[in-house]
């Protein structure tokens, strides 16, 4: 059974992470347990950059992180946030010069930045992929300029965890294109690393992979270029471990020189974007992952995921962020509820693609966002609306999940046979799953037409199912509500519950 406590606690946090190779603001909207970024600003100062050469941070780097922190503090300021939390990484806790720098960043700003051990690093950045992912399962890895962490994640809590020295910038110096790149060498020296470490007590092989960080994210924003991938979203992005061995080996190896030149990649990102193709590639082969999947999140939603109460990480993520979606429509807002409950007893004959429990937490998510389309155009609502879910920044949503209640909310709108991206519908949901969203979105708009979207008609009514046929009733006293528009929305889920395909083809009104 789903949460119907619509209260959700609310506010706004920024965040300051500052690492190896970038320093980023990014203010949240907090909204119970979901949090949705509403400015995202990065410098890729590159202080790491002399850790190898020089154990002290990089002079250039230096200057542009103080211009872009003292630029920061005054855009959370103006923002008004509630809180501003501060992650410092791996070369503000490692560089000789690294206190005087933050002396000076005190005096310039009044920020009082304490760098992050390594393993509390791991540990934030779990917490940021169980922010979205809670069901993850296996090991995290979060790659940045100068460290690499690993840490266990299951049952909703982060465990052990590890932080070793083998970020690209440790690793090969400075300037990662004149570098020599040898990955044999390279090979040898991650392996080394990973060897004298506690790897192997996190007992990693044939687990999960999680991958978190920048220089990862765009490797897999490359795979889904060269492969025409319909659903450009990155996160919980899945690649199979053959398909991650073939991009990191093409991408470290003849394709080393197009991906340091990949279009939309600053070049100070994409030449990190060799090595860390190699050192997946050695992880690959050391922990023979059963899947690699891509997180957004880490640091920066750790922080936050660490700040909130007990009781908001209780909650569930993809109903606060669908409610938060929703937020303005009042009467969404107050429809959500009584609509599930209505459609309860029919929709458990309706045929479902997902277990039970996750079933029942995605229709609940699409009835909570069928009012999203308030203000839009009718002509382009049911488009507008499904590219808005494609796209959501909604925890707790597999790219399949995704497409999934896409698709129910695309129903609820329109009779078009054809979604405006019918290959992603197409490459992540099988027949049977298109048949199953349709058929609850049809659903969904039997209740809203019958009821004109009122809380208080829909008890009027009563929706049953069978023999694999709905009929509506209705109360003595509200008979003036059944009329021939509502009947031809009964046909319609009468039509799909009959079809054995998602193929059908509806008719216009």
């Amino acid at each position: 059974m789903v949460a119907r406590d619509t209260h959700a606690k609310s506010g706004r946090i920024g965040v300051l992470d500052i690492g190896s190779n970038s320093i980023r603001l990014v203010i949240y909207d907090i909204f119970g347990a979901a949090f949705t970024p509403i400015y995202n600003e990065k410098v890729l100062a590159g202080l790491g950059r002399s850790l190898r050469e020089t154990g002290r941070l990089n002079p250039h780097g230096k200057g542009q992180a103080r211009q872009a922190l003292m630029r920061f503090k005054r855009i959370a300021d103006a923002q008004n946030v509630d809180r501003l939390m501060i992650g410092a990484t791996a070369a503000l806790r490692e560089a000789k010069d690294a206190s005087a720098f933050l002396a000076q960043i005190k005096a310039d700003t009044g920020l009082t930045i304490e760098p992050i051990s390594g393993p509390e690093e791991a540990r934030i950045s779990a917490l940021g992929l169980l922010a979205a992912m809670p069901k993850a399962d296996g090991i995290a890895a979060d790659l940045g300029g100068a460290s690499l962490e690993l840490i266990r994640v299951g049952g909703g809590q982060p465990g052990a965890g590890l932080s070793l020295p083998i970020g690209p910038f440790q690793m090969l110096g400075h300037d990662l294109r004149e570098t020599e790149f040898n990955p044999k060498t390279l090979r040898a020296a991650i392996t080394t690393a990973l060897s004298n470490s506690d790897f192997n007590a996190l007992n990693p092989k044939g687990e999960t992979l999680y991958l978190i960080g920048g220089a990862w994210r765009n490797l897999a924003a490359i795979h889904q270029d060269r492969t025409d991938y319909p659903l450009r979203t990155l996160q919980s992005y899945r690649l199979s471990t053959k398909e991650a061995r073939s991009l990191s080996r093409w991408a470290f190896g003849p394709g080393r020189e197009d991906v340091m030149r990949w279009p939309d990649i600053s070049s100070k990102r994409s030449e990190t974007l060799p090595y860390g193709a190699l050192l997946l590639d050695v992880m690959i082969d050391i922990m023979q992952p059963s899947k690699i999947i891509i997180s957004a999140t880490g640091l920066r939603e750790g922080l936050i995921y660490s700040a909130i109460t007990p009781a908001q990480r209780a909650r569930d993520a993809l109903h606060d962020g669908c409610q938060d979606l929703a937020k303005g429509n009042l009467s969404a807002e107050g429809f959500a509820a009584p609509l599930c409950d209505f459609l309860r007893a029919a929709s458990a004959s309706f045929p479902r693609h997902f277990e039970a429990d996750m079933e029942e937490r995605v229709r609940y998510a699409a009835c909570l966002l069928v009012g999203i389309g308030k203000g839009r155009h009718p002509t382009y609502r049911a488009e507008l609306v499904f590219e808005e879910i494609l796209y959501a920044p909604i925890a707790g949503l597999s790219h399949e999940l995704r497409a999934y209640l896409a698709l129910i909310l695309f129903r609820s709108f329109t009779n078009q046979s054809r979604t405006p991206n019918e290959a992603a519908i197409k490459a992540l949901l099988s027949p049977a799953a298109r048949r199953a969203a349709t058929i609850y979105g049809l659903a969904i708009r039997l209740a809203v037409v019958a009821s004109g979207r009122s809380a208080d008609l829909l008890p009027a009514f009563t929706l049953t199912v069978e023999d694999n046929k709905a009929a509506l009733s209705v109360r003595g006293d509200a008979k003036m509500l059944q009329t021939a528009r509502v009947n031809h929305r009964v046909t319609k889920l009468n039509a799909a519950l009959k079809s054995k395909t998602a193929g059908w083809r509806v008719s216009s009104l």
